[in-house]
């Protein structure tokens, strides 16, 4: 943000307070309704818990009347007199039907059943025999009895013969109706929604379609939803319900929960109609609002906009643009602030680049005033030798030598000021090999009276064969090999040169043993008149060999120095071209 112009920051401010309020709006909303819907389906559950006790309370009503009217008839005493299961399981048939009951267990008072019919298949006599004793065991006159996915209410009842006090049990009655898909339609009114009736992890009844029905059993499975009475979001096949559950019967033989399921297709329906209108009345709140800020917006920043043109182009070094203040009074101020500002920054320019330039001079001067001073007091002295050298006795031939490296140092000077000073690149590129090139800088080195205990390695790998100036090149790498050679160990000193060739370039290596390059000058290294450490140093060697470097469109870098040693690196393309009228300035 604190890189954008202040326009885009205020319309973005604005957009996203927008954005964030409209999307409050819909997650309010939202919850609103999702929390009501929650409400909704908690109340329906509690009525359906109602329903479904009013349907046991009828049903219990419903069998103690029929229990009790089978176990009076004579026929029905007399049949269980008899003790024979085979009598009694044909002869019971009659009784069942007349019962209208969904189970009839007929046993012996010690729970041994003669009798047994089921209006649905999957129960047998064995198991009417095991959930009986149960019963029998603990005192119960209602039960509930569940097998095979099965769930039965049942109403036992004992079948006695003679008076109160003469009365002999003869056996026990069993009469039950089974908790199926009839219950469920029957609470699904009272909460106005799907039913599904579970026992353990199993769907014993409910009211949604078998897909659905075989997708809740799925998700009872995996997820664990057995007696969750909690409420939550489930998707059965293609549509999304608000389910919560009531556990109606928790003793044995199985826990019984009533699961509640909501429908929320019309509730997503007028969700995302409520998200659509929300959404519409926020994007043209949105489009009103960043054209009203866009105008305020341009009010405020327009005049800053001219300050900040103002502020380039004095950054850029034009210091007769002219601002116009206007806008705010605090803009206004500002111009006239930075015009003020812009005045007095030329003033100091001027008097700074006067300066800059008489320091330029004056160093320059002094520099070359004194390399060449040093030269022709040589060349001088060197002179009254000769005249006198037959006077004196001395060595002609010692003295021409010392008048003519006096005389070679002072064109040398004279030449790299020269080259220097050239505004234009003036290489003349050629095919040629640079090894070639470094190994006849390397032997110039070497040629050096003073160097001789130097030691010189040169290495390269791959093709040498390029275009460059090899006159220019050659010159550049004496500078560079000869200060190598100056900074090695004055004793053995050791110098490598590493040349090493890729598809595009060349990468040229020179490294020394010497302490490293000082502190002082490492950022102006390769500044002319910078030399440290040489008595006869004119610091434009490594001046020479940065503008030659860069000519060829290479660079020179040092990769390392310490006081183990230094590495310099030319990096030089592979064919250099020759440029024209490259500007640069001398500073010396």
């Amino acid at each position: 943000m604190a890189r954008l112009r202040l326009r885009t920051q205020l319309l973005i401010a604005t957009l996203l307070v927008l954005c964030t309020l409209t999307g409050s709006i819909l997650f309010i909303v939202r919850h609103a309704v999702r929390a009501e819907i929650a409400d909704e389906v908690r109340e329906s559950t509690k009525s359906s818990l109602r329903a479904f006790e009013g349907i046991e309370r009828q049903h219990q009503l419903e069998l103690s009347r029929t229990a009790a009217m089978l176990s009076e008839l004579p026929t029905l005493k007399a049949l269980m007199t008899t003790q024979h299961a085979p009598t009694i399981q044909d002869a019971s048939e009659l009784f069942w039907k007349l019962s209208g009951s969904d189970l009839l267990v007929l046993a012996k008072p010690d729970g041994k059943v003669m009798g047994f019919h089921d209006a649905r298949p999957g129960w047998d006599a064995a198991i009417a025999e095991r959930d009986l004793k149960r019963s029998m065991e603990e005192g119960e006159d209602l039960a509930w009895w569940y097998a095979n996915g099965q769930l039965y209410w049942v109403f036992l009842r004992p079948i006695t013969a003679g008076t109160a006090k003469e009365a002999r049990q003869l056996g026990i009655l069993a009469v039950g109706y089974q908790v199926d898909s009839k219950v469920a339609e029957q609470l699904a009114p009272a909460a106005g929604s799907q039913i599904a009736l579970v026992t353990g992890d199993s769907i014993i009844a409910s009211t949604l379609p078998a897909e659905e029905t075989t997708e809740l059993q799925r998700l009872l499975a995996e997820q664990n939803l057995q007696h969750d009475t909690s409420t939550r979001e489930i998707r059965l096949s293609e549509d999304q319900y608000q389910v919560a559950g009531a556990l109606i019967h928790s003793g044995p033989p199985a826990p019984v929960t009533c699961y509640v399921l909501m429908s929320l297709e019309q509730a997503n329906g007028f969700i995302h109609r409520l998200n659509r209108i929300i959404f519409f009345l926020g994007i043209s709140a949105v489009i009103l609002a960043a054209l009203l800020l866009s105008f305020v917006a341009w009010t405020i920043t327009h005049p800053l906009e001219s300050l900040v043109a103002g502020v380039r182009a004095l950054a850029a070094g034009d210091y007769t643009y002219s601002i116009v203040p206007r806008g705010s009074s605090e803009v206004a101020e500002l111009g006239l602030a930075f015009s003020k500002m812009r005045a007095d920054l030329l003033e100091s320019q001027r008097r700074w680049l006067a300066s800059e330039r008489i320091a330029a001079l004056g160093s320059a001067a002094t520099s070359i005033s004194h390399d060449l001073r040093h030269y022709l007091a040589a060349l001088v002295a060197n002179a009254e030798f000769l005249y006198d050298a037959e006077r004196l006795h001395l060595n002609r031939h010692e003295i021409y030598e010392e008048i003519k490296t006096a005389s070679h140092q002072m064109v040398e000077l004279l030449d790299s000021l020269r080259d220097f000073s050239r505004e234009d690149s003036a290489i003349s590129p050629v095919p040629g090999s640079l090894e070639q090139s470094v190994r006849r800088a390397v032997e110039a080195v070497r040629a050096m009276p003073e160097l001789r205990s130097r030691t010189i390695l040169v290495r390269t790998l791959g093709d040498m064969t390029g275009v460059f100036d090899p006159r220019k090149l050659e010159r550049a790498f004496f500078n560079l090999v000869l200060n190598a050679c100056e900074a090695a160990v004055q004793t053995k000193g050791k110098v490598e040169v590493e040349v090493l060739s890729t598809e595009n370039s060349f990468e040229i290596r020179i490294a020394d043993d010497g302490s490293g390059i000082p502190s002082a000058i490492r950022d102006s290294l390769f500044d002319p008149f910078v030399s440290s450490g040489k008595p006869n140093g004119t610091g434009l060697g490594l001046a020479i060999v940065s503008k030659t470097v860069h000519d060829h469109g290479g660079t020179v870098t040092v990769e390392r120095t310490s006081e183990a040693g230094t590495v310099f690196l030319v990096t030089l393309p592979r064919a250099a071209r020759a440029t024209t009228a490259v500007a640069r300035s001398a500073t010396f």
